[in-house]
């Protein structure tokens, strides 16, 4: 059937039900002119209602379908911002890391090169020491000339 015969039959079922006797709000109305009435809606409505309930079915996958969605992109977007800040974390223990390394070596260069000045100073003072010797012999040496060559 049409949907302009489900809107007769319809109006006809609202006919038959407001041309029927009334008692205390009630109507009375012959069973079997009823019964062949809503055979004959439903009988009309099939079509209407496979589609309706597919439409309705169709809603709820896509709603559930994009919930789903909805929940994996969050899901991954907390899984990416973890992962960010797990490298952001790691970032700024290895910066930590290279500045001590770094202070540390600034810290165990001045200790060499202060290690080293005194090495060379020793060596220097005893270098000076040596030539003083030396040149304390050489003038012992140069006076003995002298004074062999005055005596004789």
């Amino acid at each position: 059937m049409t949907k302009m015969n489900l809107l007769l039959l319809i109006e006809r079922l609202q006919e038959t039900i407001n041309s029927n006797f009334q008692i205390a709000g009630k109507i009375l109305v012959d069973r079997e002119e009823l019964e062949e009435l809503i055979e004959k809606i439903q009988i009309a409505l099939p079509d209407e209602i496979k589609q309706a309930e597919w439409v309705s079915r169709e809603k709820e996958r896509y709603l559930q379908q994009a919930n789903e969605e909805a929940r994996k992109i969050i899901s991954e977007a907390e899984a990416y911002a973890e992962e960010l800040i797990r490298q952001d974390r790691i970032l700024l223990k290895a910066e930590e890391e290279a500045a001590r390394i770094i202070q540390n070596a600034r810290l165990n260069a001045e200790e060499i090169e202060n290690e080293a000045r005194d090495y060379a100073n020793r060596i220097l003072e005893r270098l000076e020491e040596s030539l003083d010797r030396t040149l304390k012999v050489v003038r012992e040496g140069r006076e003995s000339l002298l004074e062999e060559d005055t005596n004789s």
